[in-house]
């Protein structure tokens, strides 16, 4: 049975609870971030603990852990799971109890759970994906909150669609981000993704660094009509890396394949993650 970490003590699966005032269960009051390994390390494992505390302290929960605390439970959790050959990694770090079911308390709660890494079918990747449009804007995109009912509606709908995700798009037309993946489009040779108003994933900054040796990058608004004729488009996230997108609603994409600047990317990062391994096997 998988180990969990809970509010200071290492746990079975089937014995790790938090209290019923805790503001994560009765206001949703919490933050969290999600990491894979990669030939059994974390990757990106500082940048996914830097994020997870800013995204904290943005909804104004006090931390009383420093970086160094969380990436040694990170480690400490592994450990205790070595049937586990490669594993998502979910933190969470939580409102703590509240005697008034509202107010923040001093005493946030930190879990660390791992889990199996979800296959993807490789036609996702050989292929590419359709998503759909729909209008929403996160109340705080800058921070990864467990609130993720907007999301859990989306892809429904996406999914009635036979979609894979959903595009937020803004009340004045412009595409954002999906429900769980940023969203990066070629418009000519230049590869823009949007600047603001949008979860700064790790993943897309790994794909920027790599991108910007290789094209012309922009960050900046990305109008819906500029999105559909777009020569290619794509979508990245820790668990799905980069995503050819061929279909957007009902409006193909390029030639309905995935592009050669889009396979390009999908390469690069799989040289980078490669790279990051033996960097740290040799260490």
């Amino acid at each position: 049975m998988k180990i969990v970490y809970v509010d200071g003590e290492f746990l079975p699966w089937n014995k790790a609870v938090i209290p019923v005032d805790d503001l994560a269960v009765i206001r949703g009051y919490a933050v969290c971030d999600i990491m894979s390994t990669f030939r059994g390390t974390p990757y990106f494992l500082d940048e996914h603990i830097q994020r997870l505390m800013d995204s904290a302290v943005k909804i104004g929960i006090t931390l009383p852990w420093q970086a160094a605390d969380i990436k040694k439970i990170v480690s400490q959790v592994l450990d205790k799971n070595p049937d586990l050959s490669e594993a998502n990694i979910r933190i969470i770090i939580t409102g703590g109890s509240s005697p008034d079911f509202f107010t923040p308390s001093r005493a946030p709660r930190l879990i660390v759970l791992v889990t199996d890494i979800p296959g993807l079918p490789e036609e996702w990747y050989s292929r590419g994906v359709k998503v759909i449009t729909h209008y929403e804007e996160r109340a705080n995109p800058e921070a990864k909150v467990t609130d993720y009912v907007p999301a859990a509606m989306a892809l429904k709908k996406a999914k009635k669609a036979g979609a894979t995700e959903a595009i937020y798009i803004s009340s004045d037309n412009l595409a954002m981000e999906a429900t769980t993946s940023n969203l990066f489009a070629f418009i000519g040779n230049t590869l823009v993704t949007p600047a603001t108003g949008v979860l700064k994933g790790i993943t897309r900054k790994a794909v920027l660094g790599l991108a910007k040796d290789m094209f012309a990058v922009e960050e900046r608004p990305l109008p819906l009509s500029e999105l559909l004729n777009a020569r290619e488009v794509f979508i990245t996230g820790t668990n799905k890396g980069v995503v050819p997108v061929v279909q957007i609603d009902d409006t193909v994409i390029g030639k309905g394949k995935p592009g050669g600047k889009t396979k390009a990317l999908i390469e690069a990062l799989d040289r980078h993650a490669n790279a990051f391994s033996s960097g740290n096997n040799k260490g």
